[in-house]
């Protein structure tokens, strides 16, 4: 199964989120990044479906929302996702945890868009927070786990140049031959 979704991914901090934010000003409809959207949650509500708390259900949780996502995509809607499963497979193998038989079976079954872009490592734009709680090197080192997993699944990954994020979101429209500006947004 393969749909128009374009996944926008890299280490944490990249700037991948600001991008999507932007997507979704221009009336594209985006996913959030569920797993950053769930410790939100949880540490707010004091659940336990956290990654340090209980590793194996917050992936589960996580996987579940990226599907139900991706089934709720319209056929033939171009959509961008804030991360995709494939990178839930790389935080699982960085993490130690290796590829469960759930997560290898979601990551054939469920193709996103060829085109994959990539927002390279930036360290004068890197912030981490209570969330997004790694240093700059294991940012990095992150995202060559996600870039070895898309490479490994034969996605065409097309690294974002360090520019502005209107500069990015041109070179991503360009890519995909969307030719629509603010005046002219999606239905």
């Amino acid at each position: 199964m393969e749909k128009q979704i374009y996944i926008i991914t890299g280490g944490p901090g990249f700037g991948k989120t600001e991008l999507i934010l932007e997507l979704r000003n221009l009336g594209y409809l985006c996913s959030d990044e569920f797993a950053r959207a769930l410790i939100d949650t949880q540490t707010k509500s004091g659940g336990e479906i956290l990654p340090w708390e209980n590793p194996k259900l917050f992936q589960q949780e996580v996987l579940k929302q990226r599907i139900d996502f991706f089934e709720s995509v319209p056929d033939g809607t171009i959509v961008f996702a804030d991360r995709g499963i494939p990178d839930q497979l790389a935080f699982a193998r960085y993490k130690g945890f290796g590829s469960s038989e759930i997560l290898t079976q979601s990551v054939l079954k469920y193709r996103y868009a060829p085109q994959v872009f990539v927002t390279p490592p930036w360290p004068e734009i890197f912030v981490n927070d209570p969330i997004r709680s790694e240093t700059y090197e294991e940012a990095v080192r992150i995202h060559q786990a996600i870039i070895n997993t898309y490479c490994g699944l034969k996605y065409q990954l097309i690294e974002l140049p360090l520019l502005s994020v209107g500069e990015r979101i041109g070179v991503i429209l360009k890519v995909i031959g969307e030719n629509r500006t603010n005046e002219h947004k999606p239905t």
